[in-house]
């Protein structure tokens, strides 16, 4: 794990300890249900032979946490990008992310204040399991 990761970890994990309150609002626990969602995709995308992909990557706990605030984000930033049709192609934590913040975006907004929504929503997994893999593929986008 380099510097750059640790830093990009530090801002996820901000970000995700800011939306602590969406345990509360109602008798769901909406953020860890997010989180549970994406470590189950993560934990079955990891399994199998991808050592060699992840080796010195964020845990499986990190990159779920990545997920669960970038969807968030999105979803923020474009309320209406997913629909129902879209279930059988995406991540079901997406969809579950878009109906969080449809119903709680004002608070999701508020414990976000000092959060560049921008920066979350563009995370990359890349950068927390291949760091060589993503220079080279945001070396590859700028050319």
């Amino acid at each position: 794990m380099n510097k750059q990761q640790k830093e990009i970890i530090k801002k996820i994990n901000q970000a995700y300890g800011k939306l602590r309150f969406l345990d509360h609002i109602t008798w769901t626990s909406y953020r860890e249900d997010l989180l549970d969602m994406n470590k189950k995709d993560e934990k079955r995308h990891r399994s199998g032979n991808w050592y060699e992909f992840h080796k010195n990557s964020a845990s499986i706990t990190e990159c779920s946490k990545m997920f669960v605030v970038s969807n968030i984000a999105e979803s923020l930033l474009n309320t209406n990008k997913h629909t129902i049709k879209d279930l059988i192609n995406i991540r079901k934590s997406c969809l579950y992310a878009q109906s969080v913040v449809e119903n709680y975006k004002d608070k999701i907004l508020e414990a976000w204040k000092d959060e560049d929504i921008n920066y979350l929503s563009n995370l990359d997994y890349m950068s927390l399991v291949n760091w060589e893999s993503y220079k080279e593929l945001k070396e590859k986008r700028v050319a």
